[in-house]
């Protein structure tokens, strides 16, 4: 068996039993996925075809592109500082890493789509594969240069996506990319145009957790951080709402609007979390937290603004006392 899966295998099998060693936080682990499982069949299962047929297509895609980026970064790290880089450095032995966890991604979506609506396999597969070429293909943009040697990989493009003009040019694709669903109804038009606008805020809000906790510990408050890192989707909030207004009409443009506020939510969230505790345990952090504001948006809408305005004042007043500390 390929030593790196194996060893990549023992390492998440150990965070899992880490994470959950307690039989209580068992029980709620599996009562979540249960209640998300339940909801996402429940909202699938009530949704004509071909808006549930775009909503599979955007969820895979990302899914795929998270997992593709999750193993690259894997193999980057076995490559440079594991134990196994002489069978990172391996072309083949890498090829088989990469099939081993993206056979594992496609199994557990597989099972996923099957509970919430078989038909959408034919979808949410191809989706998956789209995403993990997507995260190929986006990996490997290279810096300058002159930058080599400076940043870590993929800096430039991260940092370049926090810059207005960035907000720009994604909003401009945005609007070229919805021309032709003009002449589609009002459920398929939302669908899209809330899978477009979700995937490019995406790419806009990305967080490094080092520039985070780095202005952190340099005395830079939640807010200023927050700015820095939201001036990409602000102004692609600014110029693709208006756009959608202009040429689809008003609900595309709230779709559009709702979708942009979600994204800058979820940055808050991610900056807050990378204040906190180091990466690994704020990305499994925000996770929870966002599947359950999900949870509440679907269940108990009334109650959302005032369960998220606690979430965040709370991870917000536990980040200041991180504020010039070193740790």
């Amino acid at each position: 068996m390929n030593r790196l899966f194996r060893q990549d295998r023992l390492i998440a099998s150990n965070t899992i039993r880490a994470t959950f060693a307690g039989w209580h936080d068992q029980a709620i682990a599996a009562f979540m996925l249960l209640v998300v499982l339940a909801v996402a069949h429940a909202w699938f299962t009530d949704r004509p075809w071909r808006v549930a047929a775009w909503t599979a297509l955007g969820a895979g895609t990302l899914i795929g592109i998270g997992a593709g980026r999750l193993v690259r970064a894997r193999l980057a790290f076995h490559a440079f500082d594991g134990l196994l880089a002489a069978d990172a450095l391996h072309p083949h032995t890498r090829l088989r890493y990469r099939t081993a966890w993206h056979g594992i991604g496609l199994a557990l979506l597989t099972v996923a789509t099957l509970i919430v609506r078989p038909s959408l396999l034919v979808i949410s597969v191809p989706a998956y594969l789209a995403g993990v070429l997507i995260a190929g293909l986006t990996g490997g943009v290279r810096m300058p240069k002159r930058l080599a040697g400076t940043a870590r990989p993929g800096w430039t493009l991260r940092a370049w996506s926090h810059r207005p003009i960035a907000g720009v040019a994604a909003a401009t694709v945005l609007l070229v990319l919805l021309l032709p669903t003009r002449t589609l109804g009002t459920n398929a038009l939302m669908a899209v145009v809330g899978i477009g606008t979700v995937l490019l805020a995406l790419i806009l809000t990305s967080a490094d957790d080092a520039i985070v906790r780095f202005m952190t510990i340099a005395g830079h408050g939640s807010r200023r951080i927050f700015v820095h890192h939201g001036k990409g989707i602000a102004t692609f909030l600014a110029v693709s709402v208006p756009g959608c207004w202009i040429m689809l009409g008003p609900v595309a443009a709230g779709i559009a609007a709702a979708a942009c506020v979600a994204t800058l939510l979820l940055l808050a969230l991610r900056v807050l979390a990378y204040r906190l505790h180091t990466k690994r345990f704020a990305d499994f952090l925000v996770s929870i937290l966002t599947g359950l504001l999900m949870l509440v948006a679907y269940s108990m809408p009334v109650a959302l603004p005032v369960i998220t305005l606690a979430m965040f004042w709370q991870l917000h007043r536990r980040g200041r006392t991180k504020t010039w500390l070193l740790v």
